[in-house]
């Protein structure tokens, strides 16, 4: 509790501040840090620290630049946050270029572009995320694993090696896929650590469920469609796998349950999850995986503003048609 005698505006009906929630982000993030560097060593830590260091640095550089900071203002977490958040959505073995592009695009782009923070209207880390993705298919493969993983070439963080196939995770068992013991992104693989960190959120206020709950039953409900699509069979089979391994539980926490760039009420915020859980399974099969998850949650980012807006406007016209007049 802050020691300040002023009182809050009088349209402010919470004292968590910015701060407050950038910094249970970081918190809630820490199993997935913490399971990221056990399963990828180094190199995941190398880049963790490069990507939150480099975001940070950007940041305060363009807000300088453009006068939106001064030396007095307070310490800015959301920095960390979102370059956290984008390198734990790398391959452990993406270079240090590639995720400094992914840094410069989400920082500069999508982030102080738009006023910095609390003021874009996308998702910094997913837009810049899915920038390399495009722009970089092949540099982006790096799925190291175990013994790969004892040792640290400079090298590879600088020269991008042989792009690696992607790994069959079907004789994987389900204890592997739910502890993330398989080759995959930093840290969106292990679904407890995830878990853990989405109830810390909700416990503190930094995330509504909404739209990751929405988001998740409606690829539950929808995935054999995508099945049809590919094999021309209605079919679950593989629904698993594709749940613990494809990063959706990780991008429905902390993307969908964003406070910044999603929905703030209820309707608005399921009819979001509802929208983005179908434009990822209809555009599975034909699109890669992360481009699949991380570009309907953009499409969504667009139009939080406008569902709100509308939600607003219907919940209104409910209260309105319930009134009688006894006059």
């Amino acid at each position: 509790m802050s020691r300040d005698k002023r009182q809050l505006a009088p349209f402010i009906h919470t004292e968590k501040n910015a701060p407050y929630i950038y910094l249970t982000l970081l918190v809630s993030l820490i199993p997935c840090v913490v399971c990221g560097i056990y399963y990828y060593g180094v190199r995941a830590f190398l880049l963790i620290v490069f990507c939150m260091v480099s975001f940070a640095l950007s940041d305060n550089l363009i807000a300088r630049i453009t006068g939106r900071r001064t030396g007095d203002d307070y310490f800015d977490f959301s920095s960390l946050v979102e370059g956290l958040l984008l390198a734990l959505m790398l391959p452990p073995d993406t270079t240090l270029i590639i995720a400094l592009t992914a840094v410069i695009f989400a920082s500069v782009v999508t982030k102080q572009i738009f006023g910095g923070a609390g003021s874009n209207i996308l998702n910094p880390a997913c837009a810049g995320r899915l920038f390399i993705e495009l722009v970089f298919p092949s540099g982006i493969k790096g799925f190291s694993y175990g013994q790969d993983n004892l040792w640290l070439s400079l090298n590879s963080l600088v020269i991008q090696g042989r792009p690696a196939a992607t790994p069959d995770l079907s004789g994987f068992s389900f204890s592997e896929l739910l502890s993330g013991n398989f080759p995959a992104m930093i840290g969106t693989s292990c679904i407890v650590c995830i878990i853990i960190g989405g109830v810390f959120l909700t416990l503190k206020g930094s995330m509504r469920l909404y739209s990751p709950v929405s988001y998740i039953l409606t690829l539950l409900m929808l995935y054999p469609v995508s099945v049809l699509i590919e094999t021309g069979a209605f079919s679950y089979d593989g629904l698993i796998i594709y749940i613990l391994s494809s990063g959706a539980v990780f991008v429905s926490v902390f993307l969908l349950g964003d406070l910044t760039t999603m929905p703030s009420r209820f309707t608005a915020g399921v009819f979001a999850g509802a929208v983005c859980g179908i434009l990822t399974i209809v555009t599975k099969p034909f699109l890669s995986p992360m481009v699949s998850i991380l570009s309907p949650i953009l499409a969504v980012n667009f139009l939080s503003f406008v569902l709100d807006f509308f939600s607003k406007t219907l919940s209104r016209r409910k209260i309105r048609s319930r009134e009688v007049d006894v006059s």
